[in-house]
């Protein structure tokens, strides 16, 4: 995989921005169907290593070796699977070598997500990272040319999906609304001209419609390909599995098990029957406002102030995703890196 200078440099960088739970590992899915685009799985290096990369033009092998150590010890999800061969990584980016800056050095890792997939008519990355929504202002620095694709999905259908999956420490409906409404109250962030919206509803129920609306987005053509994902994740993780763990396979498997099957709009307006009116109406009483610009129908107007509980839950929420990124961000990238290898180390005990 060798690339000219002006090719990296003619690759656009947009991002998809979302919370858990909203069909944003389908999207990506279909974004990795067509063979223009690259949608990697989620990690934040390009955020964590800005500061210390940013104004680098010239490389030795040695710095080009602790790049991808730190690469490596800062990386959340399983690497064998999603991303390439370290030794491989690391003698592409020699390869390389004469080229590198700052955007060069991103691009070149990003390229390395997928390793299964064709990159040499890559022409967007479309970068699929949560966190990212409460470092907008960054990531706007960062990447000053970035499109955005803000993907949400209905408050009430995302909390019941995310209790389903016993996601986030705390599963108080109240605490998921809180998150969900803190979480997308930062598209406020963005100049208008900056973004484009997509509903799960959307991408469920008008699926050609709601892709061709990406692509033409990030000025790539729709190919039919990307509709016909039913056994593509599959696919990838079988030409993947002697490379990683079972255990974490089977697990993986069992969490995205709806990419292994044909879409579906079953999931669209569950929490009617999975939660109680009460339930509902304060859900409501938190999100009113952003259900109403998102095009979401209030099962009644909500009048009513929030209770105190929900403004605890709403406190809550903050400190747990908003306050504590941007804790974690502030922190110097040699204390990230002993904390990542000490939670690697206790977890792999």
């Amino acid at each position: 995989m060798t690339f000219t200078s002006e090719k990296l440099d003619s690759i656009a960088l947009h991002f998809i921005l979302c919370t858990e739970r909203t069909g944003s590992s389908l999207l990506s899915l279909m974004l990795n169907l067509s063979n223009h685009i690259l949608s990697p799985s989620e990690e934040p290096f390009a955020l964590y290593f800005y500061k210390k990369y940013r104004n680098k033009e010239h490389w030795t092998e040695k710095e080009i070796d602790l790049y991808v150590d730190e690469f490596y010890a800062l990386a959340e999800k399983n690497t064998d699977l999603y991303f390439s061969d370290r030794k491989v990584f690391t003698e592409n980016l020699k390869q390389h070598i004469n080229l590198l800056n700052w955007s060069r050095l991103i691009k070149l890792t990003y390229l390395h997500f997928i390793d299964t997939k064709e990159k040499s008519t890559i022409e967007v990355i479309i970068d699929k990272q949560i966190k990212y929504f409460f470092h907008l202002k960054k990531i706007q620095e960062i990447f000053p040319n970035a499109r955005f694709i803000v993907l949400v999905r209905d408050v009430r259908d995302n909390i019941v999906s995310k209790r389903n999956r016993k996601l986030n420490w705390n599963q108080h409906p109240l605490f998921l609304t809180a998150l969900w409404r803190d979480t997308y109250r930062c598209v406020s962030q963005l100049p208008a001209n900056s973004y484009i919206t997509i509903r799960y509803e959307d991408l469920m129920e008008k699926t050609k419609e709601t892709m061709l609306k990406i692509c033409e987005w990030v000025n790539v053509n729709f190919e039919d390909e990307m509709l016909n994902t039913e056994g593509k994740y599959l696919d990838f993780i079988h030409q993947k599995k002697n490379q990683v763990n079972p255990e974490f396979i089977n697990h993986l498997m069992k969490f995205h098990s709806g990419l292994s099957q044909p879409s579906s709009t079953k999931q669209i307006g569950q929490y009617k029957d999975a939660l109680s009116k009460k339930e509902i109406d304060r859900i409501e009483q938190i999100s009113s406002n952003e259900l109403s610009i998102f095009g979401y129908t209030l099962n009644q107007p909500t009048q009513k102030t929030p209770s105190i509980s929900s403004f605890y839950f709403i406190f809550l929420a903050k400190v747990y995703r908003r306050w504590l990124l941007s804790f974690y961000f502030k922190i110097p990238l040699h204390l990230k890196l002993k904390i990542k290898k000490f939670r690697k180390k206790k977890y792999s005990v």
